[in-house]
């Protein structure tokens, strides 16, 4: 092999999208695909977009922006927080109060919390599991009409044609349904509510 055909291999970006996401989101760090998979499964936050251009003197941070029900928050996501003085961290704060923002900023021990940690990576493993629209429509109307109930409640009313708890994941991660994944571990006393 000539030398010419060796390649230094960078770490090439991947795709977070999710029902709440406007645009796919790259990228280019395991832990913010976490935290990415953690909040879309969060009922408060509706939204969640790229970070545009923030007015202002300019902040070194990178991060994604989640829509919560009270505020707008900038995620960033590392492995330890930085260490800032108090003025970096009014500087910070103002900068990001100007567009709106607050900070939420997250490490890899909050990331890696059980049981939401393993709950939302499996969630999300069900990302492509078929639900029948004959299934889907059981699922709504039980919630519609019992509310909230945990997998094993919902499974002797709806008597799905599939395993109903993958099936929850999956419409889980289309927006459809909430789990209750910050708890306890997922299984069949997880509480399902409808959107």
């Amino acid at each position: 092999m000539r030398p010419s055909q060796f390649h230094l291999r960078t770490a090439s970006p991947t795709l977070f999208v999710g029902p709440k996401c406007r645009a796919a989101i790259r990228i280019f760090n395991p832990l913010l695909r976490y935290a990415l998979q953690q909040a879309s499964l969060e009922p408060d936050v509706h939204a969640i977009r790229k970070l545009s251009d923030l007015l202002g003197p300019p902040i070194p941070l990178k991060g994604v922006v989640l829509e919560r029900i009270d505020a707008a928050f900038l995620l960033t996501v590392c492995e330890i927080r930085p260490v800032r003085s108090n003025a970096e961290l009014g500087q910070l704060i103002r900068a990001l109060a100007a567009n709106g923002l607050r900070l939420l900023e997250r490490d890899a021990s909050d990331i890696k919390t059980e049981p939401l940690f393993s709950n939302a990576r499996e969630v999300w493993s069900y990302q492509r599991y078929p639900v029948s629209v004959r299934d889907r429509l059981k699922i709504a109307a039980a919630l519609n009409e019992g509310g909230p109930q945990s997998i094993i409640e919902l499974e002797e009313r709806v008597r799905p044609s599939c395993d109903l708890l993958a099936a929850a994941c999956s419409l889980a991660c289309e927006g459809r349904v909430n789990l209750n994944v910050g708890d306890a571990l997922l299984g069949p006393d997880t509480i399902v509510s409808g959107r």
